[in-house]
């Protein structure tokens, strides 16, 4: 017989449950009721709200939230434990937060938690004064000189090992893994630019090739384990870090990565700030002038400049961005362009006309703008698959949003780029259709959504600062390949490939690769291609 303490504790235990099932019927404990954001076909369960939901589509995120907006329009709003998330999948609501009430809504400390052992403090998951030095000091650096002198330069360098290889695969009839092969060759221009060291990813096949160095294998195997290690936290959202902690062995190697990854980047800053005359001339080292460099030599508003740590998550975070967004972006594209031959034929002309003038003998800084199909074909690519498909602010004061639902401190306001893509509200009846054409005006030039339409590369004080980068580095790519090879799908890949659902009641002509639940979007499975020279 239990004794009366314990009868007391239970019965008090019953009624304490009982009352937060009451309190907390259809939402997630730690959430205020909001009737003006009640949907009665979309309640949450008891205590857990809608827990339950995201953890079974935690495979189809994108699907769920893009069927719930085409449902309901934006303004639909979920409940997990001690957070409340609002849908603001609108051009108009976006702007609102990035823009004209900017400094109410930031990243938030669940956010900056998940990426800070990789991230650091850099200029993707800051916010206030931190994310101001260094986002001024990134800006100072992304000018036209610094494009044509280093930028440019290390992007056709890649390039060239990129054919280089591609050709190799083409003589020797080897199958190809395209999505494998840009990650290569984005991380490897991005390394290039930023610290001016060759990883020789991209020339590791040739009987020439020289192995990357000891510090570069570690620091290549490690990038690769902690955007893994990241897309499970992103997916966990909440209680990863239990996990790590009593998965002894996941955490050490999470941990073990991060020491790589800073070894790495920190054995080069040190390089970078020896003497010139006790920086002897390395094998695989270039230390010609990069990013790193220039951003040594940048100067904050108040004359001061970057400490160590500051010069390695703003070196990292550059990296990082950059080689996942352009390498995925490629990817979509090469997938979308290889159904609809006739662009790729549109891209070819065009390409041979400009080239063929005898001003430039490949894409460059000062012509990449007059190569309309490819640029057209990358930002279509973009629309559809944007890199960052979903993100979220957390607003630090109540704000009501013009036209749009109430946001009261604390609430998460979340978007879908990869939504509105599909919305044909913004995008019209054709907005599933992959059309570079819809780009083109009619008089030949590349037409201006503006930012909060076309939302890829972020809006207001956020902007991408690698915008032009990333295309011009996407138009590169996608002219000096289709002039040069003949691609194709490996037989039986299309056929077998894993494809998405249907989302929305418009058909769509074809549908397209599953993609890997992540903080951006690549896909999951690889795209097998066959290469031929032209």
């Amino acid at each position: 017989m239990p004794s009366p303490f314990v009868k007391s504790l239970l019965c008090s235990l019953v009624v304490y449950i009982t009352y937060l099932f009451i309190k907390f019927r259809n939402r997630a404990i730690g959430t205020k009721k909001r009737k003006d954001l009640d949907f009665p076909k979309d309640q949450g369960w008891p205590i857990i709200g809608h827990l339950p939901e995201v953890l079974t589509n935690i495979d189809n995120t994108l699907e769920l939230s893009t069927t719930k907006t085409l449902t309901w329009g934006p303004g639909w709003s979920i409940t997990l434990p001690g957070i409340r998330l609002i849908d603001v999948s609108k051009p108009e609501w976006i702007e609102h937060i990035q823009k004209t009430n900017f400094d109410n809504y930031v990243k938030g400390s669940m956010f900056q938690n998940i990426m800070a052992d990789v991230f650091g403090n850099g200029i993707f998951v800051s916010d206030g004064p931190t994310w101001k030095k260094t986002r001024h000091a990134t800006s100072t650096i992304f000018n036209v000189n610094t494009f044509k002198t280093v930028m440019e330069p290390s992007i056709h360098r890649t390039l060239d090992s990129l054919v280089q290889s591609l050709h190799g695969a083409a003589q020797a009839n080897q199958a190809v893994d395209l999505c494998d092969t840009f990650f290569k060759f984005t991380l490897e221009s991005f390394v290039h630019m930023t610290f001016g060291v060759d990883l020789n990813l991209l020339s590791q096949n040739q009987v020439s090739a020289n192995d990357p160095s000891p510090a570069s294998s570690a620091f290549i195997e490690s990038f690769d384990l902690v955007q893994n290690q990241l897309d499970f936290r992103f997916a966990m959202v909440t209680g990863w870090g239990i996990v790590e902690k009593f998965n002894t062995r996941l955490g050490k190697q999470m941990k073990d990565a991060c020491n790589a990854i800073d070894e790495f980047a920190y054995g080069l800053i040190d390089q970078h700030q020896k003497p010139p005359e006790d920086v002897k001339s390395q094998e695989n080292m270039s230390f010609q002038k990069d990013l790193l460099g220039l951003f040594m030599a940048a100067r904050d508003e108040r004359g001061g400049g970057l400490s160590s740590v500051e010069l390695r998550d703003a070196a990292l975070n550059l990296i990082i961005a950059g080689r996942d967004t352009t390498a995925q972006a490629l990817s979509w594209g090469f997938y979308h362009l290889l159904l609809n031959k006739d662009i790729i034929s549109k891209i070819r002309e065009e390409a041979y006309q400009i080239l063929n003038e005898g001003i430039d003998e490949r894409v460059t800084y000062s012509n990449f703008k007059r190569f309309i199909w490819a640029h057209a074909a990358f930002l279509e690519a973009l629309r559809l698959h944007p890199s960052v498909p979903k993100n979220v602010k957390f607003a630090l004061k109540d704000d009501k949003i013009p036209g749009g639902p109430t946001i009261e401190a604390g609430n998460g306001v979340r978007w879908s780029d990869w939504a509105m893509s599909r919305n044909p509200d913004i995008w019209g009846p054709d907005c599933v259709e992959y059309k570079p054409e819809r780009w083109i005006d009619e008089l030949g030039r590349i037409k201006q959504f503006g930012p909060f339409k076309f939302h890829a590369f972020n809006g207001g004080p956020r902007i991408c600062l690698g915008m032009n980068l990333a295309v011009f580095q996407g138009v590169s790519t996608i002219v000096q390949l289709f002039t040069k090879f003949e691609v194709d799908f490996f037989p039986g890949w299309l056929e077998h490939s894993p494809k998405g659902p249907i989302v929305g009641n418009i058909p769509a002509p074809y549908r397209t690769p599953r993609y890997k639940g992540s903080l951006t979007l690549p896909m999951a499975q690889p795209m097998m291609v066959t290469i031929r020279l032209r």
